[in-house]
């Protein structure tokens, strides 16, 4: 399959079919609870605590279609509160822009990645360091917190951790 039809093919995917991207799959954060995602995409791979909040992964023979794998972070309410989705396939920050426009924030990680903030959509992409797309975060749209600060690492790929290794036994090595 052809370099952009490729890339078409895992934007359709992945984002929102509205042009409001706070949702992701039909799973809209602040209103979509844990029980909701169990409906819609059965049970995930892993139900971990983290504090106060519980993630659902879906990865391996479960990821989601167009990802490697998939969090659903809940507020101990039940409520999902953010979305992390691991691309299953490369991604340009060209790709990014053609669907949400210039980023109203560039910035890096503390490990010195690319991040783009899209505030009022309630979207992130973080870049790996080969300057792909390793990640993109769904979240109620909020004006940004203090832009002096770097951006918190999505949890759960190669530099970041969605879980405890101890608790995640599955997960590959680092």
């Amino acid at each position: 399959m052809a370099p952009m039809r490729l890339a078409s093919l895992i934007i359709a995917l992945l984002l929102p079919a509205a042009a409001h991207a706070k949702a992701w799959q039909g799973v809209e954060p602040g209103r979509t609870t844990a029980d909701e995602v169990g409906t819609r995409f059965g049970e995930p791979t892993s139900r971990v605590k983290r504090g106060n909040r519980q993630v659902l992964a879906y990865k391996g023979d479960q990821a989601l279609p167009g990802t490697k794998e998939a969090q659903f972070h809940c507020r101990a309410d039940g409520v999902v509160e953010e979305i992390t989705v691991f691309l299953a396939a490369p991604l340009d920050g060209e790709s990014i822009e053609g669907t949400y426009g210039k980023p109203t924030t560039r910035t890096f990680t503390d490990t010195f990645q690319k991040v783009w903030q899209y505030p009022g959509k309630g979207v992130t992409v973080f870049f790996d360091r080969e300057g792909q797309v390793q990640a993109i975060t769904f979240a109620a749209g909020v004006a940004p917190k203090g832009t002096d600060k770097a951006p918190a690492e999505p949890k759960g790929h190669p530099a970041p951790e969605a879980v405890p290794p101890a608790a995640d036994p599955g997960a590959p090595a680092r």
